[in-house]
């Protein structure tokens, strides 16, 4: 049987809100300071378990660890106290799968996105996790370390990391930059197809990893500091495919729209 746990924020089942905010006791309503709420939730999932997010404004950093539970740290921040009403986080948890929506409420005669309103998110999740959907509008999102399991994730403004996810990945990004980092990969073969309109893309790749490359811009150049640069009529290369590493390889696919695309190698540790 399974367990459904709702929460609109403010709500009694939240474990920590703590409201942090400047104002002298005969401040007036127009001095009001920038105040923010945090939340914090432990939800018990299966290994193998769906985690779904939406996100209009701030961050959401995933990374996956030897857990059997989500664990989800929010802060929700503000230009005012009265302003953190109207942000709400919902969250439905089941074993098998955890969707958490995000939604600010539209102030009369303000443009949405106008102020400091945003929620900055941590969570820990699996290692086997499957990240079905992360949908950022305008803001950071990463996730790391997930293995042997799908990443779904689209930014429309910002910034994208996909660090050592070694299972079928598809991301986009609308606006902004994307950085793929993968180290060795243990897991069965996979595939990753990465998406950018316009923006750079890095693609950093430890020693080790096996993986074929395809990279393609339409409008830009590619720059490849793993061998020597590919030169076609003495400009950089808009298209490359290579192969690096020994054994199987997975294939990784950057297509850049309007923009640069970076190879390099992985820092040790990095």
């Amino acid at each position: 049987m399974y367990t459904i746990i709702r929460i609109a924020v403010p709500a009694a089942t939240t474990v920590l809100v703590s409201v942090f905010f400047l104002a002298g006791c005969n401040s007036k309503k127009g001095s009001e300071r920038p105040a923010d709420e945090v939340i914090e939730q432990t939800y018990k999932v299966n290994a193998d378990a769906s985690l779904r997010i939406t996100n209009p404004r701030g961050s959401v950093a995933i990374r996956g660890a030897d857990v059997s539970e989500v664990r989800m740290h929010a802060v929700k921040s503000a230009s005012s106290a009265a302003q953190l009403k109207n942000i709400t986080v919902d969250v439905t948890a089941e074993p098998g799968d955890v969707l958490i929506k995000t939604a600010f409420l539209r102030q009369k005669n303000m443009p949405f996105y106008a102020g400091t309103t945003a929620v900055d998110y941590t969570l820990s999740v699996p290692r086997t996790a499957r990240i079905a959907r992360l949908d950022l509008d305008d803001g950071k999102a990463s996730v790391e370390g997930i293995q042997s399991a799908d990443v779904r994730a689209n930014v429309v403004n910002g910034q994208l990391e996909i660090r050592d996810c070694c299972g079928n990945l598809k991301v986009a990004v609308a606006s902004g930059g994307l950085d793929l980092v993968y180290g060795r990969c243990e897991a069965p073969y996979f595939s990753a197809d990465a998406q950018i309109l316009n923006g750079n893309a890095r693609l950093s790749i430890a020693r080790g990893a096996a993986l074929r490359v395809h990279a393609e811009t339409l409008n830009g150049k590619i720059t490849n500091n793993l061998e020597t640069m590919v030169e076609l009529n003495d400009q950089s290369s808009r298209k490359i495919d290579l192969s690096v590493g020994a054994g199987r390889r997975s294939d990784v696919t950057v297509r850049v729209t309007s923009g640069d695309i970076t190879i390099v190698a992985a820092e040790p540790g990095g």
